[in-house]
């Protein structure tokens, strides 16, 4: 089967789409697809053409990137003109998927479209153009699609955008080999100087809505054998330093910005227990949560909506009530005071992530949908 995947953004860009993506397109062509990435070249420096991995990347010409979505109308001309048996397209960003469905809207080719969370820009500005990315791009691209699939249930059930539409329910992936609990995190703990006592982690784009300060908060409220490790970079870098330094627990926190894809699974392992305050819709899934589950570490995550989907609570984590960092301190000392607990939590959670988010396994469900869109043609 020809596919073509449609994300805004791609590799080397780095994130939850584009992991998603990324681990799809590589198991698509290992299993004998064809499979074409379009997306945006946002960075000239990047080819317009690349084999990776064994699937071809194929970058449009962009004319920048406003409020982080990459202008690319010709996503559109390239989509027409590619010959493909189904068109994939993941939304957010708008731009990129709707030029493509507008550049579809009169071909024959089935259109699915993972629609992986809500937009939400916090400013003033960005609220207004959230409003007009709404209105006027995303019906486009809905009424495109023959197949609208989302990671969870509980965050299309709570979805403005998609409005009550019918959906497919398909979880974003985890490679397992990379991730799992075998891998030797104690070189990576040495190196850092973290001791004896638990070790949290938090890995992900350091930006407010992460909730990466309420979690400095929190540890500085608890025994100070406890360390955390804050694996990412962003703008909230500088920021997360000096308040850690303010709250005294500056030698308590290694942050490491600098942590490759390959890497990350070490860092994971260096970790007794994950955490993922993040407090936005911007999180349909919280990929970063599954691949910590198949790590095998427990993890706590704020109850919202996706991401609380992710784990079945005492089993394989807690949830913690968004923005109370007491509730917070509460959660991770349940798990801190009890070794037995986090160990048969971690063991549950690979479970999970074998049953749920094996790539392999999600793969298979997104052929069965394409193969199901192309038969109904």
């Amino acid at each position: 089967m020809r596919v073509l995947q449609v994300a805004p953004f791609f590799h080397p860009h780095a994130g939850g789409v584009e992991s998603h993506v990324r681990g799809i397109s590589r198991e698509l062509a290992r299993e004998g697809h064809s499979v074409v990435v379009l997306t945006a070249r946002h960075d000239p420096s990047l080819p317009v053409q690349e084999e990776f991995e064994g699937y071809t990347i194929l970058r449009t010409p962009c004319w920048g990137v406003w409020f982080n979505t990459p202008v690319n109308p010709e996503v559109g001309r390239w989509a027409k003109d590619l010959q493909a048996d189904v068109v994939h397209l993941h939304f957010p960003p708008p731009l990129t998927p709707y030029f493509a469905a507008r550049g579809l809207s009169h071909q024959r080719v089935p259109v699915c479209v993972t629609y992986h969370c809500d937009l939400y820009l916090a400013t003033p500005l960005g609220r207004l153009a959230t409003e007009l990315f709404n209105h006027l791009f995303l019906p486009s691209i809905l009424r495109r699609a023959n197949r609208i699939i989302v990671h969870t249930e509980s965050y299309a059930m709570t979805s403005r955008g998609l409005g009550g539409r019918p959906v497919e329910v398909i979880p974003s992936s985890v490679d397992l080999v990379r991730f799992r609990p075998d891998v030797d995190g104690a070189p990576i703990r040495r190196r850092l100087g973290l001791g004896a006592g638990p070790v949290l982690a938090f890995a992900g784009r350091l930006v407010p809505h992460k909730g990466v300060e309420h979690l400095l908060r929190a540890v500085a409220r608890l025994p100070p054998e406890v360390s955390l490790l804050v694996v990412g970079r962003g703008p909230d870098l500088p920021m997360l330093r000096e308040l850690a330094v303010r709250l005294g627990i500056g030698e308590r926190v290694r942050f490491c910005p600098e942590v490759t894809d390959a890497e990350l699974p070490s860092y994971f392992r260096a970790a007794d227990l994950f955490v993922f305050p993040s407090m936005s819709r911007l999180e349909g899934f919280g990929l970063v949560v599954a691949e910590a589950m198949a790590a095998g570490l427990p993890v706590i995550v704020a109850d919202m909506p996706g991401v609380r989907e992710v784990i079945e609570p005492g089993r394989e984590g807690l949830l913690t009530e968004p923005l109370m960092e007491g509730d917070l301190v509460e959660r991770i000392r349940e798990l801190v005071d009890d070794p037995g607990r986090r160990r048969r939590m971690g063991a549950a959670g690979r479970r999970r992530a074998e049953e749920l988010f094996d790539v392999r396994a999600v793969t298979r469900s997104l052929v069965r949908t394409y193969e199901g869109l192309a038969a109904a043609g």
